[in-house]
């Protein structure tokens, strides 16, 4: 079965003016993903490099500040997917000039934004004063306040403050009629706020400055344009506060079309931009060559290589070459050179053929291994198996060379889950949830989507244990049909079934060791492809095979002869090997194969010592003899959180039972709504359980076994284009020839125009 796609690196060495293109051109390809620089090809930064940097980041920076002003999120953007709309172009004659033209655009909305909040702040102030001083007229109406009632007060001042109400106790201490004779009244226009006036004489005004700071005092105007003969004019200040609310509410709309009429142009600006940053990130990682000239590596699937040769070399011709290397999960399959039609392959360095020594067959085999850790992994599976992806991300991305497991985990994932979850009725409700949620996120997609359907095959999976065990809902009956027992018939035992967990609980001990014992092994048998494909044979059978061996005959062992140790050392007279020797001789293998490795010349053993190995197999042992059973035992957990699953519903069934007057209509309403409670209960909280604990035996008891999870995904170098097109208008430079040729025709243009003129003028005039 094939399991991913197998790779082919690029090399293309291009000139430096071809750069920006050749990048434009792996984006289109949408299949390329860029090898990051070699630590000998990095160079430090020149000074147009940072500059163009700090452009981004200063573009990136703008373009947020203007998000937080407009209130807009990415996950704004992606309502627009599912409607029709042009996508936005965004035309220059370089990356320079497109930053240009963006920065352009984005302080045009930037000050427009930053212009509507001024006005937004100053109307929103103005309501605000507007509103306190109509609250603080309405305090002085009842004291006829009109504008021949201030013309009197000759010798006098009169005010107007407002201040917290707290502060109010102290405005006859401050304002002692001893030092200050005056008049106050004040009362309560708000919550907090209290208004108050004062009347006092006009020559002790310094006074008044002097003691109104403590009170922390706000002044209210006394506008005459507000005072007539009859007394304050409401009208007048209800109009003006009309206006002003008009004049914020236009401000307000204005500021909200901005966001709403443009969210599909700062969806563009916002793609252009994150394009920017992926670009910058992929032209760092081009090689400066001798000559001008710039290499840059870069992966793509085996099935895209013809393609991928066939329209760089229509583009860019004789200024390109292009090598190939296919890469198998073995080693290198088959490298391959294009070269311009001026270069010859003679002038090609050669490689000796024929006898290769030890020195360059290990060091070809070193370079084989390093090229197949960079090479990224395309996780590409069918339907089926695609949701589970997400939890092997949740481990490590395979690399490239090892198995990946999410075809295995697509059937060990749900039969562990059932396992522990088994309950036809509560396996229904998972699948149901998982299709209604596969649906709902079907436009979102990524691992919400993939985690419906995971939840959707392993309430499948719970069916079939519901089935295994005869519950449903916590019960033996579906709608009055009781459920029949499930026999399985097994060599030299018989038929056994697993119905009623709590009364057959060793049935289902011995269920789960032996589900236990397979994964383990299958574990191993992966580790020993993947020792097998790396080309580590030797390893393969002296680890894997004999941790196999250890655990399967201590198993055998157990089983033919229990835990009776004397039969284990004195055989019976028919079998003349001891039963022990079924763990003993896998064990001491485990040590001994290592330095008989570097005595038969095994090369990934031969460059340690006899010491090291000893001692490196005897604790490779000792690690097995401890883990081996404990991994086994942790198998027990199926059966610790199935007893708990059904204790559960046992426990919430006899507290319905328990109910009295179970024949009056409402109490069988509560009795419904209490199963309904209890059941969703029980699913959330053994549903989490369950899917982490499987989760567990999966990362440590399986992966551990064979699977590293340090690979790098496949992750194509591609510029987006849901919202906007950048085009550059590419200039074309022109050969010395054709400069002087079209020099030449404007003088001869220049010449008859001339001629022309002289002539006109003779005719006309002389």
């Amino acid at each position: 079965m094939k399991i991913s796609n197998e790779m082919t690196l690029f090399n293309v060495i291009i000139d430096k003016e071809f750069k920006d293109l050749l990048l434009v051109h792996i984006a289109d390809l949408r299949t390329a993903h860029i090898k990051l620089k070699s630590v000998e090809g990095i160079e430090k930064p020149d000074e147009a490099e940072d500059e163009f940097k700090e452009k981004i980041k200063d573009l990136r920076t703008s373009l947020n500040e203007l998000f937080d002003k407009l209130e807009i999120h990415e996950s704004d953007f992606t309502t627009l997917k599912s409607t029709k709309y042009e996508k936005l172009d965004f035309e220059a004659k370089d990356l320079n000039e497109l930053i240009s033209h963006l920065l352009e655009e984005i302080n045009f909305y930037s000050n427009r934004v930053n212009e509507l909040e001024k006005y937004i702040a100053k109307a929103k102030f103005a309501l605000e004063e507007l509103i306190n001083l109509k609250i603080s007229y309405i305090f002085l109406m009842q004291y006829d306040l009109t504008r021949e009632s201030l013309s009197n007060l000759t010798q006098l001042n009169f005010r107007v403050y407002t201040t917290f109400t707290k502060n109010i106790q102290y405005l006859h201490t401050i304002f002692d009629f001893s030092e200050l004779p005056n008049i106050t009244q004040s009362q309560a226009i708000s919550n907090d706020r209290t208004a108050f006036f004062i009347i006092y004489p006009k020559d002790l005004e310094n006074i008044l400055k002097e003691k109104i700071g403590f009170l922390h005092a706000e002044e209210v105007p006394i506008l005459k344009k507000y005072l007539t003969p009859e007394g304050i004019n409401f009208q007048r200040i209800n109009k003006e506060s009309d206006y002003i609310r008009e004049s914020l509410d236009k401000y307000e709309t204005e500021f909200k079309r901005i966001r709403d009429d443009n969210l599909l142009k700062f969806a563009a600006m916002n793609e252009v931009v994150n394009n920017l940053e992926e670009y910058n990130w992929a032209k760092n990682q081009f090689e400066d060559l001798r000559s001008k000239r710039l290499q840059i590596k870069f992966f793509v699937p085996v099935f895209e290589k013809e393609e991928v040769k066939q329209k760089l070399g229509q583009i860019f011709k004789s200024n390109v070459i292009i090598d190939s290397l296919d890469i198998g999960k073995k080693g290198i399959i088959d490298e391959e050179t294009t070269l311009p039609e001026h270069v010859s392959k003679k002038e090609l360095p050669k490689e000796r053929d024929g006898y290769f020594s030890e020195e360059e067959k290990e060091r070809k085999e070193k370079e084989s291994a390093k090229i197949r850790a960079q090479t990224p992994t395309m996780m590409k599976h069918n339907r089926l198996f695609r949701p589970f992806e997400t939890l092997t991300r949740m481990y490590g991305t395979p690399s490239y060379s090892e198995i990946d497991p999410t075809p295995f985990l697509f059937i060990t994932f749900p039969l562990l889950f059932g396992i522990m979850f088994g309950d036809i009725g509560h396996g229904l409700i998972l699948a149901i949830s998982g299709l209604v949620g596969s649906h709902v996120f079907k436009q979102r997609g990524g691992d919400i989507y993939n985690f419906c359907w995971i939840i959707f095959w392993c309430g499948l999976w719970a069916i079939g244990g519901g089935i295994l065990y005869g519950e449903f809902f916590g019960t033996e009956e579906i709608l009055g049909y009781t459920l029949e027992p499930v026999s399985i018939p097994l060599p030299f035992i018989g038929s056994i079934t697993f119905n009623d967990p709590l009364t057959n609980v060793m049935n289902i001990f011995m269920l789960t060791l032996f589900i236990g014992i397979l994964h383990i092994n299958l574990g191993w048998i992966l580790q020993f492809i993947n020792f097998w494909k790396d080309k580590k044979r030797y390893k393969a059978l002296t680890e894997s095979l004999t941790k196999m061996c250890f655990l399967d005959g201590g198993i055998f062992l157990l089983i033919l002869w229990g835990f009776n140790i004397n039969s284990w050392i004195n055989p019976d007279p028919v079998i003349i090997i001891p039963p022990i020797l079924l763990v003993l001789i896998p064990g001491l293998m485990l040590i001994l194969f290592k330095p008989l490795g570097k005595a038969i010349g095994i090369s990934y053993m031969k460059h340690e010592s006899y010491g090291a190995l000893i001692g490196e197999g005897s604790m490779e042992t000792f690690e097995t003899v401890l883990s081996v059973p404990s991994n086994v035992l942790s198998y027990i957990r199926l059966l610790a959180l199935l007893l708990a699953h059904v204790s559960l519903m046992v426990a919430i069934q006899a507290m319905v039972r328990i109910i009295p007057g179970q024949a009056l209509w409402y109490v069988q309403i509560i009795i419904v709504v209490g199963l309904i409670f209890g059941n969703i209960v029980v699913i959330l909280l053994e549903g989490v359980l369950v899917f982490l604990n499987a989760i567990r035996l999966h990362f440590y008891e399986f992966f551990f076994k064979f699977y590293e999870g340090l690979g790098t995904e496949f992750l194509p170098f591609v510029l987006e284009e849901n919202y906007s097109n950048m085009k550059f208008q590419l200039a074309t430079s022109k050969d010395f020839i054709s400069t002087e040729i079209e020099k030449e025709i404007e003088t001869k243009k220049s010449k008859d125009e001339i001629d022309k003129a002289r002539k006109f003028i003779s005719k006309e005039f002389f």
